[in-house]
């Protein structure tokens, strides 16, 4: 068997809760495990008891970081790659194209696995009901007419599939994998309808949920925000927790009592400091820089630049930050002329959004950040310099990180910057809705447990 070994803020000797987990012997199990308490080398132990397992992931970067801990004889797979790998049996030629969806107009990314596609192709669903789904997951109406479209067209090619078609195929179709002694399954809070009813899809004697309830924070691209209550509904788990975290000291734990008050950690070296941001900072060279929006972020990459300070951000937003500024910048001869631009593509976007909540904040989100470079910089030029400067430090290696909340999930680093950290409870005033609120506490949650010895509020 391959070896593993734990990370070096968590140790070997299991703990009591942790071999609870291992000893178990539950058909069913569900562990709810706070930040940094060992979930994975608790599973690598329990996956040692079996010869032959499969571990889900949620993503491709928790695959790479798995595969090498686990014991021969055991596969990890995202549900996606799974999925595909049923398909390929029954379809060996089928292509994958994840553009399949995509229309003129705009279709939400997740739309595909939030709907049973059967039940639009076998047209034995009512228009009401899609309008009900489509308010229920912030997916335009339009898309109605479309879907439908589409799902006539795939059946006229069945050899091309969308990455939602990985997983609705094998459960349309009562298609069954091989059969494995366990299925573990990782970050269940964040599990889909479609990778739920999945699991149908796998024979196993035994299946183990892990996540942790307070980091669900995807709700609004597709995760189901009532995940683990559904987990609970139908396969009626044995609850485990593992509440004692190996990452995070006493004293930034204390942030978060109020969100997880059972959490605990025997670590006492830590540092909470919180700081006014309209005061000049000096950001050490190694740290996190964590905000709940990008616009906070844009304005500190500026001055960084300005300072001549070694930085990174993320590609993506980047790349998107560039696109947007294309289109104010048409038919701009200075920053006034751009200012309008962005207020009349803001009034347009807005607009159409109409009353979806999530794409409102989404897009105020952008415009903000847009406002913040052109209210920053000297003249148009200036900004054309910042953003070629910025695209250099997207692929830095630099330890200076910004990033956004959801961005950080899964990292940890020494020192964390929580900028605007009243930005989660503001968002959380804007909605009526119990889950988004939560998501905001766990927003808020995942940014401190970041940190392994200091976290810094920026006021």
């Amino acid at each position: 068997m391959k070896r593993f070994t734990l990370s070096g803020n968590q140790q070997q000797n299991l703990t009591p809760q942790q071999q609870k987990v291992v000893d178990s012997l539950d058909p069913t199990v569900l562990v709810n495990a706070v930040a940094g308490s060992g979930k994975t080398a608790t599973l690598m132990h329990l996956a040692t008891k079996y010869k032959k397992g499969i571990y889900l992931a949620f993503n491709k970067a928790i695959v790479k970081d798995v595969v090498p801990k686990l014991p021969m004889g055991w596969t990890c797979k995202t549900f996606n790659a799974f999925g595909l790998g049923m398909i390929k049996k029954h379809h060996p030629y089928a292509k994958v194209d994840f553009t399949k969806y995509t229309n003129k107009g705009y279709i939400h990314p997740n739309s595909a696995s939030l709907i049973s596609k059967h039940m639009a192709m076998n047209g034995n669903i009512s228009d009401a009901s899609w309008k009900t789904t489509c308010d229920r997951f912030k997916i335009g109406h339009n898309f109605i007419a479309d879907a439908k479209k589409l799902f006539a067209e795939e059946q006229k090619n069945t050899d091309v599939i969308s990455g939602d078609d990985m997983l609705q195929y094998p459960i349309d179709n009562g298609w069954k994998s091989e059969e494995y002694d366990i299925v573990l399954i990782d970050e269940c809070q964040d599990l889909n309808p479609q990778q739920i009813a999945f699991l149908t899809c796998i024979p196993t004697k035994r299946i183990v949920f892990v996540g942790d309830m307070n980091q669900a924070i995807y709700g609004f691209r597709g995760s189901d925000p009532y995940a683990i209550e559904k987990i609970k509904d139908h396969y009626n788990p044995v609850d485990y927790k593992l509440t004692e975290s190996f990452r995070c000291p006493q004293e930034i734990i204390s942030t978060i009592k109020h969100i997880v008050p059972d959490m605990t950690s025997n670590k006492t070296n830590g540092e909470v400091e919180i700081v006014d941001g309209n005061r000049d900072i000096d950001f050490p060279d190694e740290c996190f820089i964590i905000s709940r929006t990008n616009n906070n972020l844009v304005k500190l990459a500026y001055k960084f630049i300005q300072e001549n300070k070694h930085f990174s951000i993320g590609g993506t937003f980047i790349a998107q930050l560039k696109r947007d500024l294309n289109k104010v910048f048409k038919d701009a001869t200075d920053l006034d002329s751009m200012r309008e631009n962005i207020a009349v593509q803001y009034e347009k976007e807005i607009n159409k959004a109409t009353n979806n909540k999530w794409s409102i904040s989404s897009i105020e989100n952008k415009y903000d950040s847009l406002l913040a470079i052109i209210n920053l910089a000297k003249d148009t030029d200036d900004i054309s310099i910042f953003v070629t400067n910025l695209a250099m430090h997207s692929d830095s290696a630099s330890c200076r990180k910004l990033m956004t909340i959801h961005a950080a999930k899964g990292l940890e680093t020494p020192t964390v910057y929580f900028v605007k950290p009243d930005s989660c409870a503001y968002f959380k005033e804007r909605t009526e809705s119990q889950w988004e609120k939560q998501q905001e506490d766990n927003l808020y949650y995942v940014a401190c447990t970041r940190a392994l010895n200091k976290l810094v509020f920026v006021n």
